[in-house]
């Protein structure tokens, strides 16, 4: 028998019994012996407990925060209940494909390395944005292969990549618990940030020579009604259940960050990256290689036409002194790099997925069925023509009346920001 090393799947959750049911399902189905499945409780008022408490496996343990506490301070807490080995973290509404944890470990004992991050399905639960039936992507890509962290983390804040190809404590991100302990270290937390994903994608990414990348997904990022990121990115700041994130006392933004109105977090991609780079730079060593006027010509320039990343620019200028217009004016003319590079990766991603076409769609009434159905796609790949297939009913969907609102909310810049994380509200 090959050796498992053990491994703690963290569960933060907050009142979403109905989603956090079909997730912790996804996490007791996996045949691993060697599991902790930590279910963190921030002081949910519904079945949450209950269901925790109900599931006939010695490898989901229960422990509660007593009080009700930020995204981050539950992660926190959760991390502190961590035993050595290797953890990862999922949203209440996101799940572990099949086997997913065994694969893990194959890799674990082929590379000894300290850090994995893999690609990751794409399940939207039914009901969100006006849709009856959940949706499903599935990457088809296999293998791995090893990267420099600091070489990738370069990409990001230089906006020539998406922050999700970093290696993360988060869906399809494990890490050993000496990585967490390197970072806590430094000041006794792991987390210095109101947007815990995309903090410790930056600080492990900081902490680690090199990390393992899967291209074959490991688990699978849902996107609900619970889901935080999705009223942000879509203005709902009003609307629960970001307006709990912004109620609740977190972490507060690095100063050099503005708040948009009312102290909330900027719905600016490039402004979460430079507020995590920031908070974890007592990680790196030498100078700083990220300036505020690059920061805002990377946001102008990958902003498009939301209004909202020029109205956040002008006010980041005025925090830093610097000369709007001029930087404004730079951005224009890399703005078609910024274009190019974005579709020529959404081409090569759309031809290394399979869409589930809309006649399975009876299959994924939650995360655990979309997680059965992926696994067995990927157990019988597609061939050419089913993938075709599968893009021409994506496409004809994406003409409906929701179209728009469903390309966003599959876009990964959006669905797997910290903002959207659902465990830890």
């Amino acid at each position: 028998m090959k050796d498992q090393p053990h491994i703690t799947v963290i569960i933060p959750t907050r009142e979403r019994a109905d989603v956090f049911a079909k997730s912790l399902r996804s996490c007791v189905a996996q045949q691993y012996d060697n599991l902790t499945i930590l279910v963190s409780d921030n002081l949910s008022q519904d079945s949450t407990k209950e269901i925790a408490l109900e599931v006939d496996d010695p490898r989901v343990r229960y422990v509660n925060t007593g009080k009700r506490v930020s995204m981050s301070h539950n992660y926190e807490f959760a991390l502190s209940h961590v035993e050595d080995g290797w953890v990862t973290i999922i949203g209440d509404d996101d799940g572990l494909l099949p086997r997913s944890l065994e694969k893990i470990a194959d890799v674990i004992n082929s590379t000894k390395a300290q850090a994995i991050r893999s690609d990751v399905c794409l399940y939207r639960w039914p009901g969100l944005l006006g849709s009856e039936c959940g949706v499903l992507t599935v990457p088809l890509k296999r293998g791995f292969e090893v990267r420099k962290s600091k070489e990738w983390l370069s990409k990001v804040m230089s906006g020539k990549t998406l922050y999700t190809n970093l290696p993360m404590l988060y869906s399809g991100g494990f890490v050993t618990t000496s990585v967490v302990r390197k970072v806590k270290a430094y000041r006794g937390q792991f987390y210095h940030s109101c947007i815990p994903d995309i903090f410790s994608a930056i600080a492990i990414a900081s902490v680690t020579e090199d990390y393992v990348w899967s291209f074959e997904p490991l688990a699978i990022d849902g996107v609900s009604r619970h889901s935080t990121g999705t009223s942000l990115v879509n203005g709902l700041a009003d609307k629960s259940p970001v307006k709990k994130f912004f109620e609740e006392n977190n972490l507060p933004l690095h100063p050099h960050i503005p708040p948009e109105p009312g102290g909330r977090v900027p719905r600016v991609r490039q402004a979460w990256l430079y507020e995590s780079y920031l908070q974890s730079g007592f990680l790196r060593d030498g100078p700083d290689e990220c300036s505020p006027a690059e920061q805002l010509q990377i946001t102008l320039a990958s902003a498009g036409h939301d209004p909202a990343g020029r109205e956040w620019g002008l006010t980041f200028a005025g925090y830093h002194g610097l000369d709007f217009d001029n930087i404004h004016a730079m951005a224009q003319k890399s703005k078609f790099r910024f274009r190019l590079s974005e579709a020529s990766s959404r081409l090569r991603r759309v031809l290394n997925t399979y869409y589930v076409a809309q006649e399975q769609s009876d299959k994924l009434a939650d995360v655990y069925q979309a997680s059965l159905v992926a696994g067995e796609i990927l157990n019988h790949p597609p061939g050419g023509l089913q993938i075709l297939r599968s893009l021409f009913l994506k496409a004809s969907k994406a003409r409906s009346k929701f179209g728009m609102a469903a390309k966003q909310a599959e876009d990964p810049s959006y669905e797997r920001s910290a903002a959207r994380s659902s465990g830890g509200v």
